[in-house]
């Protein structure tokens, strides 16, 4: 689940207050005679007394259940639930495939999402809406993808700074628009490849998290929520945050885009 496998792989692992007036005396003094008592005057009541009502202490809310106690099979049950149920969610890390290494920062939804990836071949922002997705990349990008400066100069004129529109099913550039759409990216879940087994609790991303570990990595997930926290696997970590809170992007104005079939992609 958490080691040998392609990025794509990897990252698909993961796809919350009385008061009353008291009797009051009355005495008259105006009498030369012996003084007579006079009567007790009635007591008196203020409309505080009636009208307000005692305070009822509110009884605090329970802390939320913890999912450390249960078994490592019974978490990754909910976290696979919980991923799955999130409307979206951002991922930032850097994750390997083969020799590549990917740093990613990517916010997706179902229907889409957005963000930034930047290998050795140099950066690019990837925008992806149902199934066309829009790629903008660096001039690293491209000279590392040409034989010549000056070819690599044409490719950046003709382009020239706008959103190369393809689609998710593109042969040669669809691959890079799975980093921004979460039914692509995060909704299948892993499967361990050894024994799972429950690590200690510990604050992980500032999230009181609960580890599951398969002898090749380590899945924190949030004691809370069940939702996946971060993913690390030797050298790889990707985290997982903002869940429910992205929305999915509007396309480019058709100012900014160009057709990636006007080149040759």
């Amino acid at each position: 689940m958490l080691g040998n496998r392609s990025a794509v792989g990897a990252i698909a692992l993961m796809a919350f207050v009385a008061g009353c007036g008291g009797p009051k005396a009355a005495s008259d003094d105006s009498l030369e005679s012996t003084p007579t008592p006079a009567p007790a005057a009635a007591p008196t009541i203020t409309p505080s007394a009636v009208l307000e009502k005692p305070t009822i202490p509110v009884p605090s809310t329970p802390p939320a259940s913890s999912i450390a106690g249960l078994s490592a099979a019974t978490i990754l049950t909910k976290t696979q639930a919980a991923a799955k149920a999130a409307t979206s969610v951002r991922m930032k890390g850097a994750v390997s495939d083969g020799k590549e290494r990917m740093v990613l920062d990517v916010r997706v939804t179902k229907n889409g999402g957005q963000g930034s990836i930047t290998t050795s071949d140099g950066g690019m922002s990837v925008m992806v809406i149902g199934k066309t997705a829009y790629l903008k990349m660096s001039n690293k990008f491209w000279q590392s993808q040409t034989k010549s400066k000056a070819e690599a100069a044409a490719i950046v004129g003709l382009i020239d700074g706008r959103w190369i529109r393809t689609t998710m099913s593109d042969k040669d550039l669809g691959n890079f628009a799975l980093f921004a759409s979460k039914a692509e990216f995060f909704d299948t879940l892993f499967e361990p490849s050894g024994s799972l087994k429950k690590t200690a609790s510990k604050t992980v991303d500032g999230v009181p998290s609960v580890g599951l570990g398969d002898g090749d990595g380590t899945l924190w997930v949030d004691t809370a929520t069940a939702r996946p926290v971060r993913l690390e696997s030797g050298a790889d970590a990707l985290s997982f945050s903002e869940y429910n809170k992205v929305t999915t992007p509007k396309a480019p104005p058709a100012n900014q885009v160009i057709d990636g079939k006007a080149l040759g992609m």
